[in-house]
């Protein structure tokens, strides 16, 4: 209960403290990379693979046990001994009925494998192998959802950009209807035009309500990846220079990929699970050691007494057992290579389609700040002719709509360059920010 009420209360003061100040790229990473349930669980399943490498080791330690016993008997066989350990024999005992003997016995055993035929050694590597193959499963993890988490993000600023260009193209129509209704009560301008400039606020309006709908959906998605409920307020800084610290990788490839390098180790654990089987023909040797205590309290006697010794073990036939557990040790270390190699295939294809991804996005960029620029100047140059009545509402409405276009083709390419950004440092294994 207690453990309980503390992670409520953590979870609590992070719902506060999302609220209470606008994300950042850098701030909704750490949240999410905190609180978001997929890397919660492979922190998890590497706390296991970590155990797992500990019980693994726990072989090369000795075993030591006590243990305790009291009975009373009237068998022969089992008062006889009693007798003798207690140290209570004499020449008036007889053998075949001793009487009722009681006996209480205490010892302990210390126990060691000297010789595993190699399977200790072989399943501690593969288990320290597992535990490093989660490891990286951990990072991937992270590494993936700080790419989704930009992704999001910048989705979120292309939405709210794209709502300021409907916005601002709503706002000139709404000022061009102004114009043109003046002109019309004067008889400059015919009905037509100004119920074209109608249709095209309306049409706006229209996209607009889209828009914050998509806006919305997409404040949902982050507050998903935050680990946040879903109608938890979602708000971005204005200002966020952690966006800057999103730079062109260093060295772009594979080789440090967190899923190739996870692969690799899977294959060399698979590799040590071979050997571990393979054991099973060689012997196995033990050292033993035990000291003993006994009492009784019907013939007053009491005796210690130790032991000391070496075991060997062969197995000479397990029914093909040790065989048909090579045999599937083998199959998994095979199946393991053949996902290495699969794993590299596919990460080189995933590298080599950001890369052109990246540039892609930086030449629409480019194109998208040029027509912006020019889309603007005619805007401007228009909304004075129309003003002058030298320009149809038609003609306007064209030169509106461009512009807005135009804004929104930039808002997407500019979230789109950075996208592609994170996706090339996600697909070289390198963090996203940090």
């Amino acid at each position: 209960m207690h453990s309980w009420l503390q992670v409520s209360l953590a979870y609590l003061i992070l719902l506060a403290g999302v609220a209470a100040q606008p994300l950042t790229l850098e701030r909704a990473i750490r949240v999410a990379l905190e609180n978001n349930p997929e890397t919660l669980l492979a922190r998890a399943r590497l706390m296991e693979l970590e155990s797992m490498e500990a019980l693994a080791d726990s072989g090369s330690y000795p075993t030591v046990s006590i243990w305790g016993n009291y009975q009373q008997t009237t068998n022969p066989m089992q008062g006889f001994g009693a007798i003798l350990s207690e140290g209570t024999f004499d020449n008036t005992i007889n053998f075949n009925d001793p009487g009722q003997i009681d006996q209480l016995t205490g010892a302990v055993e210390a126990r060691y494998r000297i010789y595993s035929g190699g399977e200790r050694k072989a399943s501690i590597e593969s288990a320290r192998k597992m535990r490093t193959a989660g490891s990286h499963a951990l990072e991937s993890a992270e590494i993936n959802l700080e790419a989704a988490v930009v992704e999001t993000y910048f989705a979120i600023r292309q939405s709210d950009e794209i709502l300021r260009s409907i916005e601002s193209g709503i706002h000139h129509l709404e000022e061009n209807l102004r114009i043109s209704r003046l002109r019309e009560s004067s008889g400059e301008l015919i009905r037509s035009e100004r119920l074209n400039l109608e249709v095209e606020l309306a049409s706006r309006r229209q996209d607009l309500l889209s828009q914050e709908h998509e806006s919305e959906m997409r404040r949902i998605k982050m507050a998903y990846l935050l680990g946040l409920p879903a109608g938890e307020t979602i708000e971005l800084a204005d200002e966020d220079a952690s966006v800057e610290k999103l730079v062109y990788p260093d060295f772009p490839g594979i080789e440090s990929r967190p899923e190739l390098l996870a692969a690799e180790a899977m294959a060399q654990a698979a590799s040590g699970q071979v050997r571990a089987a393979r054991s099973g023909r060689l012997p196995k040797m033990d050292a033993y050691a035990s000291w003993q205590a006994d009492k009784g309290w019907r013939r007053e006697g009491s005796g210690t007494s130790w032991t000391a010794g070496l075991s060997m073990q062969v197995a000479i036939f397990d029914g093909w057992a040790t065989r048909s557990k090579v045999g599937v040790a083998r199959a998994k270390e095979r199946a393991a290579e053949e996902r290495v190699r699969q794993t590299r295939l596919n990460l080189q294809m995933e590298l080599e389609q950001a890369l052109r991804f990246h540039e892609l996005a930086k030449g629409q960029k480019a194109v998208a700040v040029k027509q912006v620029e020019q889309s603007r100047e005619v805007a401007r140059l228009s909304r004075k002719q129309f003003a002058a009545g030298t320009l149809l509402s038609t003609e306007l409405i064209g030169v509106e709509s461009r512009l807005v276009d135009a804004e929104v083709q930039l808002a997407l390419a500019t979230s789109k360059e950075w996208i592609s950004l994170a996706r090339l440092r996600r697909v070289s294994g390198q963090r996203i920010l940090f």
